[in-house]
């Protein structure tokens, strides 16, 4: 039997920005944990005066925090925003932890800069009997290769995608 025949559920979000993809993976998260061990990472924005300077990278399992990047010059660089290459440790350690429902937020740009991700990001697939993960609408045909079925997200099917995913996860009553 292949890891994909053992497979639950590996469901991949996308979505334009700002429809709510970390949202959703982060209140699934915190229903599931009082039924299931809930690991993995969610990647959350740092605003500063209304305006966002930045990502921050946060371990599901621990809380750990740390800046995943920031507005500002130098390499590795996602269009504004410099990426912290220490980072890549916070979300290594989230994509090997073993758990029943793995959150991934985000398979992105950002993350591609760490050397191991995409390495990393194939163990936790195959380790994981249940992934959600969000998805950039530029890595879409990665995702699908790798076994995630992709839901587009929009403000609109918000409620509806929710309460999908939470019937999938027998999380409701």
């Amino acid at each position: 039997m292949t890891w994909r025949e053992r497979a639950e559920l590996r469901i991949g979000i996308s979505g334009m920005p700002g429809v709510g993809k970390t949202t959703l993976v982060l209140k699934i998260a915190e229903l599931a944990r009082s039924r299931v061990k809930v690991c993995g990472f969610v990647t959350v924005e740092v605003r500063e005066g209304g305006t966002r300077i930045g990502f921050d990278v946060v371990d599901l399992a621990n809380g750990r925090h740390m800046a995943l990047a920031r507005v500002g010059r130098g390499e590795p660089s996602v269009g504004k925003y410099v990426v912290n290459l220490e980072a890549c440790n916070v979300i290594s350690e989230a994509l090997r932890r073993e758990c029943d429902l793995k959150i991934i937020d985000e398979i992105g740009a950002m993350e591609f800069k760490c050397k191991n991700f995409g390495e990393d990001l194939q163990t936790a697939l195959h380790m994981s009997p249940r992934v959600i993960a969000t998805v950039h609408r530029n890595y879409i045909d990665i995702a699908k290769k790798l076994g995630l079925e992709i839901i587009w997200l929009t403000r609109e099917n918000w409620g509806l995608v929710f309460r999908q995913l939470l019937i999938q996860l027998g999380l409701t009553q």
